[in-house]
Parts: C-alpha cells; structure tokens; sequence
C-alpha cells in the first residue's frame, strides 16, 4: 500500500514537473521571442538597421532553446500541437530568410550613390573648365554661325549632366522611366560632345573634350551597372513580406503557443486534484486496514495529516491564490521531497506568472498607446482634408513654377550669347582704339571693324529682343495666373504666351503643338485661370499621354459661336481607359501616384472651367485623349468680387 501511495504520489508530481510547469513557462517565453523576431524585422527594413539583423539571430536562438524545452505529452492533442509549432517555426524562418533578408540590403543604396558621385564629380569639374575657358574666348568669328555654337553646346553639355544625375537619383528613389531617360540624355550628351569637336579646331578644347569622352565612359558604364544590378524595388518587397509574415504565420504561432499555455495550465490544476484524491484514497484504506490496530492507525493518520494533508491544501490554496491574482505568496520550510518539490516549482511558477503579468500591463499600456494613436489619425485626418483645399492652392502655384522653368531655360541662349557677344566687341573696340592712338589704323583695319561691329550688332539687338520678347510674355502670364483678375484680352494672343513658358517641354522631344484660332477672339474674363487649364491640359497630355521616348501631336482649336468660346483640345497619345474617363476630375486620382502625378491637376481643371468660368467641359477618346470645353466668352463680375 504504502509502495502503490509513493508511486501514485510520484507519478503526479513528475506530470507536474516534467511537463505542465516547463511547458507553460516556456510558452510564455516563446511568445515574447517571438514578437522580438517580428520587431526586428520590421526594423531591419523600414529603419534599414542591419543590426535588427543581428538582434533577429540572438532571440531565435532563445527561441530555440525554449522549444526544445517543451516536454512531449501523452497527449495526442498536446504532441499534435508541438509537431505544428515545429512546422510553423520551420515557416517562419524560411519566409523570413527568402522574403526579408535574401530581398533586402540597406547598404546597397549606399554603395549606388558612392559609385555615382566618385564618377560623376570629376566630369562635372571638368565641364566647368571648359565652360569657363570657352566664356573666356574674344574671337568674334566664332559666334558669326549660328548664334555662338560652341557657347550653346558648352550649356547644353551642363544642362545634360544635370539631368542624367538627377535621373540616377530618382531611379534609386523607385522611378521607373528613369533608365530611359538616363539613357536618352546620355544620347544628347555624345551629341553635343560630337557637335562642340566638329565645330572648334581648338587644341585646347579638343584635348578637354577627350578627357571628357573617357570620363563620361566610365560614369556611363558606372549607371549601367547601377540600372543592371541594384533593385529598387527591394525595401517593398521586404516590407509586404514581413506584414504578410505578421497576418500569417506569426499570427497562427501565436495562437499555438497561447493554446499550449493553456493546455498546460490546465493539466497542472489537474494534476493537483489527483494528488489530493490520492491522498483521500489512501486515508480510507489505511482506515480499513488499521480497523484492529487502531494505536497504529492513530500514528499512520497523524503522519498523513502532517506530511501530506495540509501541505497538500496548502498547494491547492496557493493554486487558488494564483488564479485569484495573488503574486507575493510566501514559500517557507521546503522540505526535500515530492510535495517539496512541488510547493518549489509553484515558487518558480509564481515567478513566472508574475513575469507575465508585466508582459499583460506593458500589452495593456501598448493598446492604450493604440488608443491615443488611433485619436491622432482621426486628427490628422481632419487636417488632411483641411489641406486638401490647400493641396488644390499649390497645385495652381506649380504651374507658376514652371512657368519660371520655362523661360529661364528659354531665356539662357539669347543673354548668354549677348554677354559673350559684347565681350568680344569691346574686345574689338580696345584693339581699334589701340590701333588709332598708335596711328597704325588702315582702312582695310575701319572695313573690317565696320563689318564686325555690324554683324555684331544684329546678333545682339537679335538677343536682346528675343530676350525682351519673353521677359514681357512671362510678365503677363505670371500676372495673370497670380491676381486671377477679370480683364479684356485675346484669346489667340494669350494660348501663344503660356505656350511658350511651355515649349521647353517638348523642345527636345519629337512632339509637336499646333495652335488654330479665329481671328481676334476677344474675351472679357480671367486669363489666369483661363492659363491654368490649358498649362494642366498640356502638362496632362506630357505626363500621361506619351512615353518617355513616344512622338506625336498635341492640338488646341479656338473657336466662336454665338457667346461662347469652343476650346478643343486633342493628343495623339495613349488615351484614356473607361475608368479613366469616368474618374479623370475626382480629386487625388491619377494613374501615376508617386511618379510625377498628384491626381490634383484635372480636378483644378474642372473647378476652374464649371465653377470659375461658368463654363462645361467633357472629355472622350479619339486617337488619342480629346477634351471639349465651352466658356461663355464675357463674364460680368459679381458686385464685390468674384
């Protein structure tokens, strides 16, 4: 009898020590590693930490060391569960290895850019050198052909530098088109080096445009190298797996584990009540055996009730204590035995528990953290749609923007060519000064100055009004677009203004624009606004209608009927899609979201044409995308303002 009690006895407490104990404790542990995982995933790829790499490895191992821990259970439900965890953990690691860090690696921009600028920096030097050089050049008959061609190829070499840096950046950034464009400026680039040697026989020049050539071959084998092997699709990738890792198998361990928690918790409340109905049993039999030895009874009962009963009730009260919350339960006189053994693992388990009650107030500290967050959204939310009015105010002002864009980069040849062209006749004029003093002068030497003074003077005045000619448009679109005041003007005459703050656009692009009018097509309305729509019209049809390298047309008919204008604008590019021509004037859409298009341009559009000018716009696919619009041709001004 007392053999079959020390084994029962045994049997319950090696359940609870061996199995329910270890494996509730260990659970919780494997939950907190696990979330640890997840951050350091996340802030491997979102804060490009390459130590979220490291970190990620060390709590793994953590990880590991608990589930091989875990105790494998009679159970089948229980061994079932481990077999899953085991599989779960296997998935985890191979998507978070495959999606994450075979995708993603911080230090790979980083190198890109080094490459770049290490190649890009010395031609850059040297394309100042030889603009400076050529600036400094007084030969007057170098800039009798064409308007000084080497000083317009030395500014159109600067400009295309430029743009091919500005197309690696922006391909690191995530564009797209940027390798054509890259490619295309490379083009124009060799070019206008072409150009500049087949139009000096300079030797100075020719050796900087050698070295030039050899530099400008390694920056381009550099950014091919660039476009062939860096991904600059990567962090997304990593980001999408590690939020798809979140919502899936991170979500199912997690489940698991809790499950097994409480698969665990559960057997030891069960295996405290065996031991207490071994003990009941062993009280009655020793009852019955003892019926005629009853001093021997006496002594037997009196040893239970000491050795087992109450330290046997005082577990089980101490198990009530911890489901009811109580975490500074005293553990006193542990005696070397079973039930010894099990009153220090409950010590242990109180430990356990208690760590995880902080894990519970931190979780409840994180929802609340959830909470004020959630309220901030709902704030900047409202500020959103607060500055999506302003959004439409910045929208207009871009185009003033490009406005300036454009004749900045129109204006740059004429006065370019006009400081370089007084230059060299000062020049002139101190050498015939210097003559006439010494009394060298010949009148082949006041034919000669005649002659070049003359030409001198063509290409200048020449300069100089074109110069004027698109100061004073750019006065009067600025203006317009600026104080949107009601006035008289030409129609005709307006169109030609804003497109040639346009032009730049397509200058070296093979698209054309063609503008058809009706002869002094007077209005008395806005002409700001009225610029507005047709700079977004034709800003639409760059963005989205034609390919980088794509070539075609882009019309404007401007006609009257009665009191209305008839605008009819058309391209020939890709035209529109059915969803397109449904959503083109709601506010943020645009098929091109982070690729130079805000979704704001054709709604300004439509607010503009039905609310401003009082007019009606409708849009349709014919070869291309074609926008109808109808404007009465005089507005009268609401007393007090618009």
């Amino acid at each position: 009898m007392t053999v079959w009690v020390a084994l029962s006895t045994r049997s319950s407490t090696d359940a609870l020590l061996d199995k329910a104990l270890p494996n509730t404790i260990n659970t919780i542990h494997m939950v907190d590693e696990l979330s640890e995982m997840l951050f350091n995933l996340m802030r491997y790829v979102e804060e490009e930490d390459v130590e979220g790499h490291t970190a990620f490895l060390q709590h793994l191992e953590i990880f590991v060391k608990h589930k091989q821990d875990l105790s494998v259970s009679k159970d089948q439900a229980i061994s079932q569960d481990i077999v899953e965890l085991r599989a779960l953990h296997q998935a985890f690691l191979s998507l978070s290895q495959e999606g994450v860090f075979n995708v993603f690696d911080p230090t790979a921009e980083q190198r890109a850019r080094s490459l770049i600028n290490s190649t890009s920096q010395p031609l850059e030097v040297l394309l100042d050198k030889l603009h400076t050089f050529i600036n400094n050049q007084s030969d007057l008959q170098a800039f009798r052909n064409d308007f000084a061609p080497l000083h317009r190829y030395d500014l159109e070499l600067l400009d295309e530098m430029q743009d091919m840096k500005a197309d690696l950046d922006i391909y690191l950034l995530g564009y797209p088109l940027a390798e054509k464009r890259f490619i295309a400026n490379a083009e124009e680039f060799k070019y206008y080096i072409q150009s500049l040697s087949d139009a000096t026989s300079d030797p100075n020049i020719a050796q900087q445009l050698r070295r030039i050539e050899w530099h400008f071959a390694r920056f381009f084998g550099i950014a091919n190298n660039v476009f062939k092997h860096h991904d600059n699709t990567a962090r997304q990738r990593a980001l999408k797996a590690v939020i798809a890792l979140e919502r899936g198998v991170f979500l199912d361990m997690k489940t698991l584990l809790n499950k097994m928690a409480d698969q665990s918790d559960s057997l030891l409340i069960e295996e405290s009540h065996g031991l207490r109905n071994i003990a009941n049993k062993s009280m009655y039999l020793l009852i019955f055996v003892t019926i005629f030895a009853t001093i021997l009874l006496a002594f037997i009962v009196l040893f239970f009730q000491r050795s087992l009963f109450r330290p046997l009730e005082k577990i089980n009260t101490t198990i009530q204590a911890l489901r009811l919350g109580h975490r500074n339960i005293p553990f006193e006189d542990i005696e070397d035995n079973e039930l010894g053994r099990i009153t220090l693992s409950l010590k242990n388990f109180q430990v356990g528990l208690s760590k995880l009650d902080q894990l519970q107030i931190e979780n409840a500290n994180q929802k609340e953290a959830l909470k004020r967050d959630k309220e901030q959204l709902t704030e900047m939310l409202e500020n959103l749609k607060s500055a999506q009015d302003k959004l439409i105010e910045t929208e207009k002002l871009s185009s003033l923007g490009s406005l300036v864009a454009g004749v900045s980069h129109e204006i740059n040849t004429p006065l370019g060519i006009s400081v370089t062209m007084a230059s060299t006749l000062e020049a002139e004029h101190l050498s015939f000064l210097e003559k006439l003093k010494t009394g060298e002068i010949r009148r082949e030497d006041l034919e000669s100055f005649e002659s070049h003074g003359n030409d001198a003077f063509s290409v200048l005045n020449r300069s100089l009004q074109r110069a004027s000619e698109l100061i004073n448009s750019f006065k009067q679109v600025a203006n317009d677009q600026t104080s949107e005041q009601l006035r008289e003007f030409e129609l005709g005459a307006l169109m030609q203004e804003v497109y040639s703050t346009l032009h730049h656009q397509i200058k070296n692009r093979p698209i054309s624009f063609e503008l058809h009018a009706d002869d002094k097509l007077m209005m008395n309305s806005y002409p700001g606004p009225i610029g507005q729509v047709f700079t977004n019209l034709f800003n639409n049809s760059i963005l989205h209608g034609f390919d980088q390298d794509g070539h075609g047309e882009i019309s404007l008919t401007l006609t009257q009927k009665d009191d209305h204008i008839r605008w009819l604008y058309r391209d020939s590019g890709k035209g529109l899609s059915e969803e397109g021509i449904k959503r083109i004037f709601e506010p943020f859409y645009t098929t091109r979201l982070g690729k130079g298009g805000s979704g704001m341009g054709m709604h300004i559009v439509y607010s503009i044409v039905v609310n401003m000018l009082q007019g009606d716009i409708q849009v349709y696919n014919d070869n291309g995308a074609v926008f109808d619009i109808s404007i009465p041709a005089s507005i009268q001004q609401a007393e007090g303002g618009q």
